[in-house]
Parts: structure tokens; sequence; C-alpha cells
């Protein structure tokens, strides 16, 4: 009789989906019957309804936008209209607010991104400035699952995890780099369980440092992250690379190096390299050429794709050197 009783409460808790992060960073084969446990609840019936047909880009060329561009359809379509002019083929699309509500871009706003030969890309930020208090709550990871399943529903079929890091500072000092690397992998494979169903793929978007060196404080490691999604995308942001005057004062050879290293350190997952778009620390060199520059350095690294990143949506520029550089490159564009 005792032991019928413990397999019950054993049952009931797991089935309230009590998850707490103090079990995520468990022992390896802790964190194994765990996934065992989700995949086992996870709704899997006639998931091969969604998203059968679709078809990723052979080479991502795309650009963000916030949720104010993607959640009003006028401003959407003028964005629409100005990529297929410049032979951009996927917009990284904000769907939340600040107030962590579920995801709120229409489908009719994801599906017009489709009818047009766009792949939209739901961006989700997992903690704003990377995470600092520990323990995290159980209520938070369902909000940020939440938001994944709604995007998914909306009609979405890629998913990006941004800020999926701790902060950058000496801010839960007493979890080990082991510990970190377990939690953000253990946390992706919730996302990736919860959204199993709609055959969507997961991105996640890390520092440009990371592909560069190992035991990262915030918890991001190349072939940790290679584990848990289908798609890995530096920030390899020239500007931001600040212990290298050479890294930042020559944007091709930055860019190049960090999806070079990134590919050479990944075995299962693509690599789609954030650009810069924005006008920092330039250091004399045109705009237009900076950018095209970081063009030309993510063909030469082949890894799949790049995305442009200006958080103010200033693309006339960027977007003029897109078309120009496929013009020059006619070779390059024919991915769809």
């Amino acid at each position: 009789m005792t032991r019928i009783f413990i397999f019950l409460s054993v049952v009931v808790f797991f089935a309230t989906g009590a998850f707490t992060m103090n079990y995520i960073i468990a022992k390896n084969n802790n964190i194994e019957s765990t996934s065992t446990l989700i995949n086992e609840n996870s709704e899997t019936k006639d998931s091969n309804e969604y998203n059968k047909d679709y078809k990723y880009p052979e080479f991502y060329r795309g650009i963000y936008l916030t949720v104010n561009s993607a959640n009003n359809m006028e401003k959407l379509k003028s964005f629409v209209e100005k990529a297929k002019a410049s032979n951009i083929n996927s917009f990284v699309l904000d769907v939340q607010s600040a107030k962590l509500e579920k995801c709120i871009i229409p489908i009719e706003n994801v599906q017009y991104c489709k009818d047009n030969g766009i792949h939209p890309i739901a961006r989700i930020v997992i903690f704003p400035d990377g995470l600092s208090k520990w323990p995290v709550t159980e209520s938070y990871i369902k909000d940020k699952l939440d938001i994944a399943e709604s995007a998914c529903i909306n009609g979405f079929t890629e998913i990006q995890l941004d800020y999926i890091r701790f902060n950058d500072s000496s801010a839960n000092r007493h979890l080990t780099v082991k510990q970190r690397y377990e939690f953000i992998e253990n946390f992706i494979m919730r996302v990736r369980e919860r959204v199993k169903k709609y055959n969507v793929i997961i991105a996640a978007d890390i520092f440009g440092r990371i592909p560069l060196n190992d035991n990262d404080i915030i918890g991001q490691k190349m072939e940790s992250m290679d584990k848990v999604v289908d798609i890995i995308c530096p920030m390899a942001y020239p500007s931001h690379y600040t212990w290298s005057k050479k890294l930042q004062t020559n944007p091709y050879l930055t860019v190049y190096q960090t999806s070079k290293k990134a590919k050479e350190r990944t075995k299962n997952a693509e690599i789609v390299t954030w650009i810069q778009a924005f006008k920092m620390k330039l250091y004399d060199i045109p705009f237009e050429k900076y950018i095209a520059d970081q063009l030309k350095a993510t063909h030469d690294a082949e890894v799949k794709g790049y995305l442009l990143w200006n958080a103010r949506q200033e693309y006339t520029i960027p977007l003029q050197v897109v078309k120009n550089f496929y013009e020059k490159n006619n070779s390059l564009a024919k991915n769809p």
C-alpha cells in the first residue's frame, strides 16, 4: 500500500506541471528522465498536419522589425514591399509586449508575410538584459512557453529565443558554468517540447564572442547550444568587440571569423549571423561599405545566412546596400 501511495503521489506531482529550476539543473540522469516525462505529457496528435509542406529559406536574408511594425498591417506591408525590392526573404518579428502577453501578432499578418515570400520568425525575449534573479519561477517559465506556443498557433514556423542567457556580471556567482549551461539547455528543451507538435524550428541568439571562447559566464557555449537548437545566431556586431581594435575596425574579418568559427564548432545547428546595420563606431568606414563587407563575409563563410539588426528600423541605406550587393553578385541571389 505504501508503494502505491508513493507512485500516485509522484504521478500527481508531475501531472500538475510542477517543474522547478532546482530540478532542471539536477544531475544528467535526472535531466534525461525529466525530458522523458515532458515527452509523455506533450500533445503529439495530428502533428503531421502542421507545416509539413513549409519551405524554409535556403539562405536567410533578413531584417528585424519591432512588435509595433509587425502588428500594424499598414507598416508591415510597407516593409514587405521594400524587402521584396531588395532581395530580403526573412523578417524577425517581435511578438510580445513588455507585459509578457501571448503572441500579439495576428495570424493574418503572419500569413501575409508568407504569401509574399517572406519567412516570418517569432522573436521572444527570454531574460531581458540576461538572467540575474535566481531561481527562476515556474510561472515565469510558463509565460514564455505560452508565448512560444501562441506564436506557433498564429502561423510562425520558427521561434527565435533572444536573451537566452545569464547576465554578463557577477550575479549568481554561486552557480558554476556547467550549471549555467545545463539551465539554458533545459530551458530550450522545454520550449522544444511545448511546440513539438507544430513542426517548427528553434533558433537562439548568442553573443558574438561565444564562437571565439569557452566557459563563458553568460551560460552560452557553441557545443551546448548545438545540442538543443536548429539555428544559432551569433550577434557579430563589430562595434561590440570592444576587446579587439582589429575586429572593431574590420567588419569583414569580424563577421567572417565569427561565422566560420561558429560553423566549425557545430555538428547539428545551422548558423545565421546577425550583422550590424546601425551606425555605431564605424571608424570612418563608409556605412555602405561597412554593411556590404559583412554581407560578403557571411557568404564567404558559407553559413546559412544573415539578419540585419537596426533597433530603430532605419533600413533605407541597408536595404539599398543589399539590393546593390546582389545586383553585382547575381549568382548569390538565386537561393530563395
